[in-house]
């Protein structure tokens, strides 16, 4: 029997899907109509509270109700008997039509944001692009001036260690110097010439032995001043392979210098790349950081309209929902000819079907009675497929303000 009448049920839900999805599609015409007309306006300047103060919009009062509108959206079932059913039923068709034309409004203006949104990140995404081009190339050129910049202190470091070489040589040579002071190859040449003539003479000629003896002592005297010549001219040989030295360490340093000059202007130039890039970049960055700005002011606005859209499509499912049950509920008062003893059949029902509720044993006729009087609609199925008996009261219960 459970699931016969569940099957009877779930024919009226389909029946009353397919009225809601023509509902849907005449809504979603609307939206369409709404979104043709388009929006005069700064998205980027205008706030949502005055958006919505300007068209009028208070979703606090569209979703403040008189007290019995929300005795027949909120109370018990045996709280709609009492009720005075027009007043309330057009109460809720004034606060529906309010709370579409917002509801469009609204809409219209999410519709926008979310194209301003779109925008915005395209934006900020195609900076954000040039952003990461432009620091790879700075990347790449960090990279590039830190080789050159390590290569240049090397070469630095040489040039100042020739310096000192430099420094060191003509130090040398200036103590060389004032050793050889005095001293010639044709001194020596002169000194030797003599040495040989003295030298023939006494091999060539018998000479007086007083006169020999003086020539002995001149060759001694000669051949002394010799072997002092001879040792200055080696310093003046080690002294001229220093000059030499000198001079290729001096052409060292200037071509080392050259070099450096064009490497230091090298480095500069990729300094200078490197500075204009960052701007470069930098420029993009407060660009792409702008729009990122705007991407975060339309979220927040989304987020805003979202949280007011589910308060209203809730208010509005529940004006919906409590509108069928007092057209159900009107349309069985008409069934009676007096308006006390249709109360208190309803009344005498009801106290019945919350007793079986609380002990966890609702029976099928139980339901159908409460959705054909309007307590409960035919969505009630969506929440009770596939369970128990005892599962049905609780649900049930808590669809009709029950405590359970």
């Amino acid at each position: 029997m459970f699931y016969e009448f569940l099957f009877a049920m779930a024919n009226i839900l389909v029946n009353r899907m397919s009225s809601q999805e023509f509902t849907d599609k005449s809504e979603a015409q609307k939206k369409d109509d709404v979104n043709q007309q388009g929006f005069d306006g700064d998205l980027s300047e205008i706030s949502i509270e005055s958006f919505f103060e300007a068209n009028g919009i208070d979703i606090d009062e569209l979703t403040t109700f008189s007290e019995q509108a929300k005795k027949a959206m909120e109370g018990e079932p045996e709280a709609l008997l009492d009720l005075p059913h027009d007043e309330v039923m057009e109460e809720l068709r004034e606060k529906q039509k309010k709370i579409e034309e917002a509801f469009n409004k609204i809409i219209k203006l999410r519709d926008e944001i979310l194209s301003k949104l779109r925008d915005e990140k395209a934006k900020r995404d195609d900076f954000n692009n040039r952003v990461r081009e432009l620091a790879a190339k700075i990347r790449e050129l960090v990279e590039k001036r830190n080789e050159l910049q390590k290569y240049v202190d090397e070469k630095k470091q040489e040039l100042n260690t020739y310096r000192q070489t430099l420094r060191e040589l003509s130090n040398k040579l200036e103590l060389l110097q004032r050793e050889i002071e005095g001293f010639s190859l044709r001194k020596e040449r002169r000194i030797k010439a003599q040495i040989r003539k003295y030298e023939m003479v006494l091999e060539r000629f018998n000479i007086p032995p007083d006169l020999e003896e003086k020539l002995i002592a001149k060759i001694k005297e000669l051949s002394e001043q010799l072997r002092s010549f001879k040792e200055k001219e080696e310093k003046w040989k080690e002294l001229n392979k220093l000059r030499r030295e000198r001079e290729r360490l001096r052409d060292s340093i200037g071509a080392l210098r050259k070099a450096l000059v064009l490497y230091v202007q090298e480095l500069n130039k990729i300094k200078s790349e490197i500075r204009e890039l960052r701007k470069e970049r930098d420029f993009y960055k407060s660009k792409a950081d702008e729009h990122h700005m705007e991407v975060q002011k339309c979220v927040k606005k989304l987020e805003f309209i979202k949280e007011a859209l589910d308060k209203l499509r809730d208010v509005r499912y529940k004006i919906s929902k409590t509108l069928s049950k007092l057209r159900r509920l009107k349309y069985q008062m008409r069934q009676f000819r007096v308006e006390e003893e249709f109360k208190q059949v309803v009344l005498k029902r009801l106290t019945e079907i919350k007793s079986r509720i609380e002990r966890g044993e609702l029976e099928m006729p139980d339901l159908q009675f409460l959705i054909n009087f309007g307590f409960l609609t035919e969505d009630i199925f969506e929440k009770i497929a596939s369970t128990s008996p005892q599962e049905l009261a609780k649900k049930v219960a808590e669809e009709l303000g029950y405590t359970s």
